[in-house]
């Protein structure tokens, strides 16, 4: 559609005439000067979506963007939360690779002249061809694909750009800015005859920067591009626009511009994709090297601000940046200057890190901060992402830099547009990557500003890469003509948009979508595998406190809850942690789609969800399923060859050693270090090292995903465990006493002899006693004798079974999992040359500093037995840890599913 432009005028009075001659229009409290329609106004303003143009948000019925949006505000909070904690104030970035290191690049890859000087147009053209079998990006649905949507992985060195060829390339950053503070603020002038496009975050979508330069034109002197940070991570095609855009800028300096986001940074790249990418592309040593060259020479160096002039009348200045104004930062007393307080700060540093001073503030908030709406908005904000402004911060800082209006990215637009505007026309956000993640089903938008024009919002869906393929090969950019181009892409995108839900348009591949509308059932599968897998992850990060709260409303500690119950639970423990993503709706539909009956069993529900090492998979074993099977073959076992078989030694104590040679007996399944956590869960239970045999009995006989059935036997089974603790004697103990006979078993006569010697059971009749040996015969095999197993299961308090069943939820991955973002980052520390690797000893120490961030947050420490056992998942023997592999290896699998 087209859109209006937008000049910045406010009218003094509504219904007045402005110096256009245009007739100014209040809504609410404010009065803006429209030039020609007023579909800008609507879309900003109003929130109604122009007419003809569906909304990608109904593609998937709501989901995609609060998904999408929600996912990453959270992630974001959650890492940089965790990460500023580590970083030292204003810290050296990394390690800059040694000459020897940059000589020793591999060399020769297939495509590297197009890299030389002169060659940015070839290299432009040549990008869709090179990529046209790469997959559409799809890490929200699949976040172990963040920064791998490339397809070439290992052959890339040597069938696209070598490493050798890309450092040099990188290296041409330091030419286009100086590393001082006069290079923080570009003050870019429009002549007359050109226009400046900004464009938002594209997060590696290289094939939106490429529909861009196919739709407005490629970068010229008057077609100039200002690319407004967020330029990598999430996407895997990140370099090749760094490197597209670097080429374009040595070849003709005045027509494209950059300037740095949050994600330009070292803590970013190592946790949202981009380290990911150059290590699929180069392998670790080289990729180390690669990386390393962008966090010290590229990143640091771009500016942090643009102020332009030009575009808007009478001479005034509108200012770009990435994230926010800063506000509310220690020690500031008044709005942010431009020219006094960014012109000076030291942006040479990371962005995210211990903010100590009032520079340190001001660089992450200018990255890093939301607008909000009122000042409810601005106290729910959280210092993950900065703190929020409001339309008053807005106007002072407008003020008191005489400028117009900011422009910003940042984050999708809850509309799912590509803009939107808030605090009365002064703060515009933009934001380019189409169908952000794969998921979002965003469209994207760039905003042209024209000469003596103001701002013009032009939106887009950028099309896969094999359409982009086809696309360039038959148009050369620098030579067809703009409008006409225009116009095809317009009526391109016309079509993608009016296709039926599903349905692909004439001549596009099926693999592969072309528009939001288009992607139907993909956009919808995509954003209900990710809001799954969120779910799933802080399920599995809650799992004791949902516990808790699921036992406090099971008063019969049956381990079932109604299923609306099960809801209440979920959405009060769960949405504190994100509001937008975690609704009731979104509960109703993920237990369809979990297939939960009514009632809920909360026990094996929650046992579902696990997280999983980078070498397990959803058929890999699970601890409480094969601890279960160990029990069902040893429900008939008699009671000397069980314990025989768990004390070997007859020490009447069962050992570490002894029960980790006892499982390989009956093929349980479970990895050493998995074992050894197993063995310390239950030993930490029974407050025993070594446990008795009595205590390890008692163990294995009540751990199960499901408690025992409840019926009206079950009373009277929890007052004859009640009377042989009262007794202060074991179960087993008991079971071994009433076994007068000595074969290991209970008789019915024996059983009936035993329960009359206890005063809750003295008085039962014969008849009883026969129904109860049924009950208890219900725990394992009917074959009218007891086993030790089917005595202890059917005794042992309920309350008991609940407490273990809340031990065994303590993964021994979670804690790891839980403060993933400050080991990587502490790993990430030990290793400045950014191989990827330290030794087993680093990687012991780090461990033991999460112990800090576990202690803050209120969970329990790593044990010396469990970093040891974490040390050996990790390294898988060697004598090194390949730890960016085994951290973004940790993953959550549902194992319902997997089984």
């Amino acid at each position: 559609p087209t859109l209006t432009h937008w000049d910045g005028l406010a009218s003094p009075a509504c219904g007045r005439r402005c110096s256009r001659r245009r007739v100014c229009r209040a809504r609410g409290r404010h009065c803006f000067c429209l030039r020609a329609m007023d579909g800008l106004f609507e879309v900003f303003f109003s929130g109604r979506e122009l007419k003809g143009s569906p909304s990608p948000r109904s593609s998937a019925h709501g989901l995609p963007g609060a998904t999408s949006a929600g996912v990453e505000a959270y992630e974001e909070q959650r890492i940089n939360s965790q990460v500023m904690g580590y970083m030292p104030a204003a810290p050296a970035l990394t390690q800059e690779p040694a000459p020897a290191d940059l000589h020793n690049l591999p060399d020769k890859g297939r495509c590297d002249d197009l890299l030389r000087p002169g060659r940015s147009a070839e290299l432009l053209h040549a990008l869709p061809s090179i990529f046209k079998n790469d997959p559409p990006v799809n890490c929200g649905a699949r976040s172990e694909l963040v920064g791998l949507s490339c397809a070439y992985r290992e052959r890339y060195a040597t069938e696209v750009f070598s490493p050798a060829a890309v450092s040099r390339h990188l290296q041409l950053a330091r030419g286009f800015w100086q590393p001082t503070p006069q290079d923080n603020v570009a003050n870019l002038v429009i002549p007359p005859g050109a226009r400046l496009i900004v464009v938002g975050d594209v997060h590696g979508q290289l094939e939106d920067v490429l529909w861009i330069f196919f739709k407005y034109g490629p970068p010229s002197a008057s077609n100039q591009y200002l690319f407004n940070g967020d330029i990598v991570d999430r996407g895997g095609h990140s370099l090749e626009i760094l490197l597209l855009l670097l080429a374009i800028k040595r070849d003709d300096p005045a027509s494209v511009h950059l300037q740095r986001g949050n994600h330009e940074d070292l803590q970013c790249g190592i946790h949202f994709g981009f380290r990911a990418e150059l290590q699929s592309k180069f392998g670790f040593t080289a990729g180390g090297t690669v990386w390393n060259l962008c966090c010290n020479v590229v990143f640091p160096l771009l500016p942090i601000v643009s102020s332009v002039l030009g575009p808007l009348t009478g001479g005034r200045r509108f200012c770009v940046l990435h994230g926010g104004i800063p506000v509310d930062c220690p020690g500031q007393t008044r709005p942010v200057s431009v020219k006094d307080d960014l012109g000076r700060l030291n942006r040479l540093v990371t962005t995210v890190q211990a903010t100590s001073d009032l520079s340190s503030h001001i660089l992450f908030n200018l990255l890093w901060a939301d607008p909000a709406e009122a000042s409810e908005g601005k106290r729910a904000g959280n210092h993950g992402r900065g703190n929020r402004f409001v339309e008053k911060d807005t106007a002072a800082f407008c003020e008191a830099n005489e400028i117009a209006f900011i422009v910003r990215s940042h984050e999708v637009p809850r509309s799912l547009r590509g803009a939107v505007a808030m605090h009365g026309g002064k703060c515009f956000t933009v934001f380019s990557a189409s169908n952000y993640m794969g998921s979002t089903g965003n469209r994207g938008g760039v905003f042209m500003a024209e000469v003596g024009k103001g701002l013009q919002l032009k939106e887009h869906s950028a099309p896969p890469f094999h359409a982009l393929a086809d696309i360039y090969a038959s148009n050369n950019l620098y030579t067809a003509n703009l409008a006409e181009r225009l116009q095809e892409a317009e009526q391109m995108e016309k079509q993608s948009f009016a296709q039926p839900e599903g349905e692909a348009p004439a001549g596009a591949s099926p693999r592969s979508p072309s528009g939001p509308a288009s992607m139907g059932g993909s956009l919808r599968s995509n954003a209900e595998a990710q809001l799954q897998q969120f779910v799933m992850e802080r399920i599995c990060e809650q799992k004791d406190q949902l516990f808790i709260e699921f036992r406090g409303v099971d008063y019969e500690m049956s381990g079932l809850l109604p299923r609306a119950q099960w809801a209440e639970v979920m959405h009060k423990n769960l949405s504190p942690l994100c509001p937008e993503v975690l609704t009731p709706p979104v509960l109703d539909r993920l237990a369809v789609l979990w297939g939960l009956g009514d009632p809920v069993g909360y026990v094996r529900f929650l046992h579902r969800f696990q997280i999983r090492g980078p070498d397990e998979d959803g058929s890999a074993p699970d601890l409480m399923r094969e601890v279960s099977k160990l029990r069902r073959k040893l429900l008939d076992a008699p009671a000397q060859s069980l314990e025989q078989l768990l004390d070997p030694n007859g020490d009447r104590s069962v050992s570490r050693t002894e029960f980790l040679n006892f499982l390989p007996q009956f093929n349980i399944d479970v990895p050493l270090p998995h074992a050894g956590a197993l063995y310390e869960q239950m030993s930490s239970f029974v407050q025993q090292d070594p446990m008795t045999v009595d205590s390890a009995v008692l163990c294995l006989a009540i751990m199960s995903r499901d408690p025992p059935p409840v019926n009206r036997w079950s009373p009277i089974a929890e007052k004859i465990g009640s009377e042989i603790a009262r007794a202060g004697k074991s179960y087993a103990y008991a079971f071994r006493f009433w076994d007068t006979d000595r074969d290991g078993y209970l008789s019915l006569e024996e059983l009936q002899q035993g329960l009359r010697q206890l005063p809750a059971t003295q008085n039962i009749d014969s008849a009883s006693i026969v129904n109860f040996m049924s009950y208890i015969e219900g725990m394992g095999v009917s074959n009218r004798r007891v086993s030790m197993f089917e005595f202890v299961r059917a005794v042992a308090p309920r309350s008991l079974a609940m407490e273990l069943h809340q031990t065994m939820l303590k993964e021994i991955l979670k804690r790891v999992w839980i403060c993933r973002p400050a080991l990587q980052t502490l790993l990430a520390q030990a290793d400045p040359r950014a191989t990827s690797r330290v030794s087993v000893d680093d990687f012991r120490e780090c461990l033991g500093m999460i112990n800090s961030e576990l202690e803050q947050r209120g969970r329990p420490l790593l044990s010396d037995i469990q970093v040891t056992a974490i040390c050996e998942i990790a390294s898988r023997g060697s004598r090194s840890v390949q730890y960016d592999r085994f951290i973004r290896g940790l993953h959550v699998v549902d194992l319902e599913l997997a089984g």
